[in-house]
């Protein structure tokens, strides 16, 4: 089939805005991610220090691969400035005496560079490599898909059947990738060669080619709304990239149209064109103009940054939020266009001298802050080594005040790392809480000896309780003597005994008790002497009973003088007076506990010298040392 006049004139206008473009694109009309533009610099006036960076953002960006150019003009404009910096080192070298044999100079920017470059380099090989193989394979795959065209005007299946394998061919064209260059047309005019004797041989009805041409006019009125849409796009260098592209889409990857329809798409496609090319030419035209607005903005940017500092930021917060908004300025400074020549030298020596003194002044207060870090994480652990001394402390009960005020010390300590805080911290509550768990008698505050201990007491607790208990008074204060003896053997937790498990003791041995026929003063007698029993070893109960027996003493000793003195401002004090009687019967109920509670405490002390005599037999005296070390 030969081409039509419209036709070849959309050939030579499309080849004309590819700016030598790909013959063939991999993609179909997909939507294209805006492109990422390139960093603006000055070759004539790049800093030797600034190129390890602007190659870096060369060697990184998305299309680095068809940056080869200015990579290379880069490398060499590199190697003539450091060159020039070589000689001016090494002049400087001689004329202080030095020997030119003794000469070295390698600053960290040429290691970065050449680093940069190798790595640069390696990357392209191995790409250039893939992209070969990749192309290959390609070229393999579409020499296929032809024979196959081929073989479909040969077979002998249906028209709709052989229609339907040959739009799968087409489609399997368009989405396999490009083809070595030198392949590439020769290629192209053997596939639209085998494409036209396909649809010359196949003769296809109307409603098929219909079917045809409504979807490349679908496809074309889609790149024609693209381009228009580019008119109004900011960018306008951006806009004439994607303008080639749908260029190449259209040439390459669409077919013809119904021949109604062929001029005015082709008018619409070249209108949007045409402005696009306009906007460019005015661009050109306004360029100066351009790069004084650039100018100006970058300038506004330098001083923004500036002010980042002032006044300074006094916390790691602000100092993260200050480095946070100086990463979005420079971001913002290096994706601006260019500026004049003349004022690129001034305005990268303004940007570099705030940058640094931002990074001056946020190095001194992270240099100080880890001063500060060093004392803080000091004090806090001198803190945990106080707690963890007052838990090996056999008088650790008397600690109480100074652990409550240990806690407020801490929260005064500085602020440091989260991670080595948070490290700090798990131990300080780890042992204080240890302490504070010992005085509400938790069993996970002891260790695991005492654990164990406390687990056998409860036991035989448990087990002690289903026994039949004797209810007679005698046999019953012999039953629990037993009982303690057997419960003293079995040991106490070094953090003394679990107050908990102590009272549902003190509880049984009450309910015991309470099963017998013993009233009032005798049972309470009873119940004393069984509680005594329990804590007659425990020193610091008994203390505990002693204050609580003569406060009772002291209290109940204040409250009968008080009744015996008001007897004195009674005018009638014999026997029949009520108010007398009432009085009297209050002293002696008051003096009857007193003499009670002094039987109590005479015993308690008597438990208290048995406990102190033990511990001094338990312990031997000076004169036994020296006996036994002769011995």
């Amino acid at each position: 089939m030969e081409p039509t006049n419209t036709e070849n004139q959309e050939t030579q206008h499309t080849a004309a805005a590819e700016n030598a473009a790909p013959q063939e694109e991999n993609t179909r009309t997909t939507e294209k991610p805006q492109a990422k533009p390139l960093p603006q610099y000055d070759l004539t006036t790049l800093e030797a220090e600034a190129f390890p960076a602007t190659l870096q953002a060369l060697t990184q960006h998305p299309d680095w691969a068809r940056l080869g150019r200015e990579i290379r003009a880069l490398a060499d404009r590199f190697e003539q400035v450091f060159s020039q910096v070589i000689n001016e080192k090494k002049k400087a070298f001689i004329a202080e005496g030095g020997n030119e044999i003794d000469f070295s100079y390698s600053p960290e920017y040429k290691r970065l560079f050449s680093q940069e470059y190798r790595t640069y380099k390696q990357k392209k090989a191995k790409h250039f490599k893939e992209r070969e193989a990749a192309q290959k394979v390609n070229l393999e795959r579409r020499k296929e898909i032809i024979e196959k065209i081929k073989s479909l005007i040969e077979g002998s299946e249906s028209p709709n059947t052989v229609y339907d394998q040959f739009k799968q061919l087409q489609d399997s064209w368009h989405s396999t990738g490009p083809v070595p260059r030198e392949e590439s047309n020769n290629l192209w005019q053997t596939y639209k060669f085998h494409v036209e004797r396909f649809y010359d041989f196949l003769h296809l009805n109307r409603e098929l080619r219909d079917l045809d041409y409504k979807h490349n006019y679908e496809e074309k009125r889609k790149l024609i709304e693209k381009a228009e849409a580019l008119t109004t796009h900011p960018d306008v260098v951006l806009a004439i990239r994607e303008l080639n592209t749908l260029h190449r889409l259209w040439k390459n990857d669409l077919g013809p149209v119904a021949k109604e329809h062929r001029e005015d798409l082709w008018s619409r496609f070249q209108a949007a064109t045409k402005i696009i090319h306009e906007r460019k030419n005015e661009y050109n035209k306004n360029l100066d103009q351009i790069l004084a607005d650039n100018l100006a903005a970058k300038y506004s940017l330098i001083e923004a940054i500036k002010t980042l500092t002032d006044p300074l930021p006094t916390s790691h917060n602000a100092w993260q939020n200050a480095l946070k908004k100086q990463n979005e300025l420079k971001e913002k400074f290096y994706t601006l266009g260019r500026v004049p020549k003349g004022e690129n030298k001034a305005l990268w020596t303004a940007f570099r001298e705030n940058c640094r003194a931002f990074n001056h002044e946020k190095n001194i207060f992270y240099k100080t802050q880890k001063q500060n870090e060093r004392e803080f994480v000091a004090q806090k652990r001198a803190l945990i080594d106080e707690v963890n001394g007052i838990l090996n402390d056999p008088q650790w009960r008397e600690h109480l005040n100074r652990m409550k005020q240990v806690q407020a010390d801490w929260k005064k300590t500085g602020r440091i790392s989260r991670k080595l805080s948070n490290k700090l911290w798990e131990e300080f509550r780890t042992a204080t809480n240890t302490y504070f768990d010992r005085l509400k008698n938790k069993a996970t505050a002891f260790s695991p000896e005492d654990q164990a201990i406390i687990k056998a007491k409860q036991a035989y607790l448990d087990e002690i309780k289903k026994e039949e208990a004797p209810k007679d008074t005698e046999e019953l204060y012999a039953y629990i003597e037993a009982f303690a003896e057997h419960w003293e053997a079995m040991g106490a937790p070094s953090g003394g005994p679990l107050k908990n498990l102590q009272a549902e003791v003190l509880k049984y041995i009450h309910t015991l008790w309470e099963n017998t026929a013993l009233k009032g003063k005798e049972k309470a007698e009873a119940l004393f002497k069984s509680r005594m029993l329990l804590i007659k070893t425990d020193k610091a109960e008994l203390d505990k009973e002693h204050i609580e027996l003569n406060k009772k003493v002291e209290e109940a000793n204040n409250e009968r003088i008080q009744l015996q003195n008001n007897l004195a401002f009674f005018s009638d004090t014999s026997a029949d007076n009520p108010l007398v009687k009432d009085v009297t019967t209050k002293i002696d109920r008051l003096s009857e506990q007193i003499d009670q509670w002094t039987d109590k405490i005479n015993a308690l002390k008597s438990m208290k010298r048995g406990l102190k005599k033990q511990a001094e037999e338990s312990t031997p005296t000076e004169e036994n040392s020296e006996e036994n070390e002769t011995a």
